[in-house]
């Protein structure tokens, strides 16, 4: 297994911002995406109803679950709370994190936000079948290089795609906020601020120094732990689904 570091690709109108994995696993074959616009939702993927987030200010348009963590993927109160707590965080102090970084911005808030999609992102469950986040050669290989991702920011698609698990178990068997989601949400807000709050049309973009940003809000945000890799988040995972059945039998 080769482990990558995060990065974005250099698109001239898509900036594209992820948090990468280990995958030992290989995407689906099938035909190659035409074109960005293929990384969309169609008409039968989307939401019979958008759900308003509105700390995030913005609209889930796409949920998928993941059917071996069911309670954990799929789309409650409890999750979307988790998901607009993250945002009212990271917003409420994304203009200090850019003051202490010196950096300036063009509006004081945001323009138009993105919408969001939560897709299946482990390469070792379901992360890389029909229409899951690592789908490259399908449907995101026109706005990706390639696998893996946990988090996707496309600007020019003014669209967000997102890991599909807010929720995890804690050792007592409980439903709680996932702090591997929490980061990954933040990561990626710190690329749609920067982009939709004009930093880098004040002192031009760069890739690298845009995902450096990303990675030093989440470390301003107290989160001091590094991304996952896909072996590393199942074991999460199952980890705590084995103390918890081994509390129910106790």
């Amino acid at each position: 297994m080769t482990v990558h570091r995060p990065r974005c690709t250099a698109w001239l109108l898509a900036c594209l911002t992820l948090t990468l994995l280990v995958s030992t696993t290989t995407p689906s074959s099938a035909r190659p995406p035409a074109s960005r616009f293929d990384a969309l939702p169609r008409a039968a993927e989307r939401l019979a109803q958008p759900v308003w987030l509105p700390h995030c200010q913005m609209r889930i348009v796409e949920w998928r679950t993941t059917a071996v963590l069911l309670d954990e993927t799929t789309l409650t109160d409890q999750a979307l709370a988790v998901i607009d707590e993250t945002c009212r965080a990271a917003y409420e102090r994304y203009g200090e994190f850019l003051d202490a970084r010196k950096l300036p911005r063009l509006r004081a808030l945001p323009d138009t936000l993105p919408a969001l999609s939560l897709l299946p992102g482990n390469t070792l469950i379901d992360g890389t079948t029909s229409r899951a986040l690592n789908d490259m050669p399908t449907r995101f290989g026109s706005v990706a290089p390639g696998c893996c991702f946990w988090g996707l920011y496309v600007d020019s698609l003014n669209h967000l795609f997102l890991r599909n698990d807010p929720l995890t178990r804690d050792g007592s068997g409980a439903l709680v906020a996932n702090p591997r989601f929490v980061r990954t949400l933040t990561h990626e807000i710190s690329h749609v601020l920067s982009s939709r709050l004009g930093v880098w049309t004040v002192v031009g973009y760069d890739r690298q120094r845009d995902e450096d940003l990303a990675e030093a809000f989440v470390d301003f945000m107290g989160m001091h732990f590094p991304a996952e890799s896909s072996a590393a988040d199942l074991a999460f995972h199952r980890g705590r689904t084995m103390q918890r059945t081994v509390g129910l039998a106790i």
